[in-house]
């Protein structure tokens, strides 16, 4: 039976291409405040029956047959390749694939952007995690390399980018700001110059997307700032780290 307040943002663009892509917002859980309801965060203060209850939710809402893969994320652009069913990894990884059914792969976030990949003929997926410093070393670039090793190729690579943090909100220091400007050719204009410097993420990472070769209609983005949302969205600078985690997860046509 559906969970009414559970809510999934789905990707139209992989439903189009037969894989199964969506974003999870902080409704129909059962986590206490500040983590309430839908919280997926390990380790940060939530109770550990009540992160599995929104697990066992979420497999229930979304028709999976296993939990997601989940790995240590740490801001970087390690990978970890996924076998079978899913749970959380200790490794350290921002890149999660597999090219095995059964078996959804997943990044958290709150404000970082995730960004799913997909490509349908190849049977390929991968979940990133994409903060600003990921993003700096151009992880969903590695991403895709990865996945053409594994057989992907440009042409049917599709990509669809969650919620996160937005230029409205996304302030950021110098060495931020010079580091996101190298990551890509015109980064620059996704950085504005207010009072302070802003960036918008998932203007940045459709640029390197998009030089790797990606086109226009392989991409879709599902934005929202997830700092100007309360109601719907965790955000880690808003919330001061005191906060849930959302779940971005991809998983091949076989399992669902």
């Amino acid at each position: 039976m559906p969970i009414a307040d559970l809510q999934l943002i789905e990707s139209e663009l992989f439903s189009s291409i037969g894989v199964r892509a969506f974003f999870t917002d902080r409704r129909g859980g059962v986590s206490h405040p500040p983590y309430d309801t839908l919280n997926f965060g390990q380790d940060i203060g939530d109770e550990q029956h009540a992160i599995s209850t929104n697990i066992e939710r979420l497999i229930q809402q979304a028709g999976l047959n296993s939990p997601p893969h989940q790995a240590k994320q740490v801001h970087g652009k390690e990978h970890l390749v996924c076998h079978g069913e899913g749970f959380v990894h200790s490794d350290e990884a921002d890149i999660l694939i597999t090219s095995e059914s059964n078996t959804p792969v997943a990044v958290r976030t709150a404000d970082c952007l995730p960004v799913l990949l997909a490509d349908p003929i190849a049977k390929v997926i991968a979940a990133v995690h994409a903060g600003w410093r990921g993003t700096a070393q151009r992880v969903v670039v590695k991403a895709i390399e990865l996945m053409q090793k594994k057989g992907a190729t440009l042409d049917n690579i599709h990509a669809t980018l969650g919620p996160s943090i937005g230029a409205c909100c996304f302030e950021i220091g110098i060495e931020a700001c010079n580091q996101l400007v190298a990551s890509t050719e015109h980064a620059s204009l996704a950085i504005v110059q207010r009072e302070k410097i802003h960036a918008d993420l998932s203007a940045i990472n459709i640029m390197q997307l998009k030089e790797t070769g990606i086109l226009d209609e392989q991409i879709e983005s599902k934005h929202s700032c997830t700092q100007c949302h309360p109601e719907l969205f965790y955000s880690y600078r808003r919330d001061q780290g005191q906060t849930g985690r959302h779940l971005a997860v991809v998983a091949l046509g076989d399992d669902i």
